[in-house]
């Protein structure tokens, strides 16, 4: 059993189950180690949720505060700067979900690790490292931090 593989697994599938009101295209979710996509693979929008880190630190003498960080890629073509604006709306929307993490509505059948609510910590950048802009490619990377406490 691993818990971040779980996160990874319910926060996509959580993801999928989403109506976004500021995308009228169908939005494709995928959860991946590796994603790769071709610009003809973006032509809607798309989000990946990739597993990426486990941080864990002692908080007591048996007791551990684990830190499951989540990368989640949002991306479409987008050759007009209209089509650019767009993204950014749906992003915020994206953020604003995994934020609310409001899922037993959304994705009642999903089931998340238990003990895990809201994530710790969101951040986001824009285009990182200017990434496939000669494509016309927006892209958001999103890192998502759930927090978990164990004793032992």
């Amino acid at each position: 059993m691993s818990v971040l593989l779980d996160l990874a697994d319910a926060l996509a599938d959580s993801l999928a189950e989403a109506s976004w009101s500021t995308m009228t295209d169908p939005v494709t979710v995928y959860r991946e180690n590796w994603p790769r996509v071709d610009v003809e693979d973006l032509q809607e929008p798309t989000i990946s949720v990739v597993p990426a880190a486990i941080e864990s630190t002692r908080i007591g003498r048996r007791s551990m505060q684990h830190d499951y960080q989540l990368f989640v890629y949002v991306a479409r073509h987008a050759p007009a700067d209209a089509d650019a604006d767009e993204m950014l709306v749906f992003a915020e929307e994206v953020i604003e979900q995994i934020e609310e993490h409001a899922w037993a509505t959304v994705a009642p059948a999903v089931s998340w690790p238990d003990g895990i609510t809201t994530p710790q910590e969101v951040t986001i950048e824009l285009n990182p490292g200017e990434a496939l802009r000669e494509r016309n490619v927006w892209r958001q990377a999103i890192t998502v931090v759930y927090r978990s406490l164990r004793s032992y």
